[in-house]
């Protein structure tokens, strides 16, 4: 009886030690190389979240706080570095519409750009968006956005004028 209570006493004890994972976790998710449980594209628990940014903040490095944590190294690096750019330890938006970048403001503004320099390239138009303060690296529309706004609504509007000062 006494050997079976060590026994008992050495299975419970090295079960403690080892994080066991939630049974609903167990039941949906899988098991990557360190051992933790991971749910295949969803974002990661907020509380694991704030745990990583926690031990950073304490000095880990990003490899020591994987393998703490049982989360692969890139994902601590992308949490990691979302944080330092943005402050936020949130998960990215998954699918959905990108927010408008082509307010009426950065539309006068590129028509702006074009009519003081009709040679200008939309790379170009894009830098001058930045450092005019127009717009910022989150919202500034990309290369293709204004060409096609070069294209469609800028034209458009030029033929609505030639065709209101031909029926004057």
């Amino acid at each position: 009886v006494k050997v079976l209570n060590v026994h008992l006493m050495l299975n419970l004890r090295v079960s403690l030690k080892q994080p066991q994972p939630d049974v609903m976790q167990q039941a949906y998710g899988e098991v990557n190389q360190l051992g933790g449980v991971f749910v295949n594209g969803r974002p990661l628990p907020n509380p694991v979240r704030v745990r990583i940014v926690e031990l950073a903040r304490l000095g880990l490095r990003p490899c020591d706080i994987s393998r703490q944590l049982r989360v692969s190294h890139g994902c601590v690096s992308k949490i990691l570095a979302r944080y330092n750019e943005t402050g936020s330890i949130l998960p990215g938006a998954i699918g959905g519409s990108k927010p408008r970048v082509t307010t009426p403001v950065v539309v006068q503004s590129i028509r702006d750009y074009k009519q003081g320099d009709p040679g200008i390239f939309a790379w170009e138009i894009r830098d001058r968006l930045l450092s005019d303060g127009v717009c910022d690296k989150y919202n500034v529309p990309s290369v293709s956005s204004i060409s096609r706004i070069l294209r469609n609504k800028i034209r458009t509007q030029s033929a609505e004028k030639i065709h209101n000062e031909n029926n004057k």
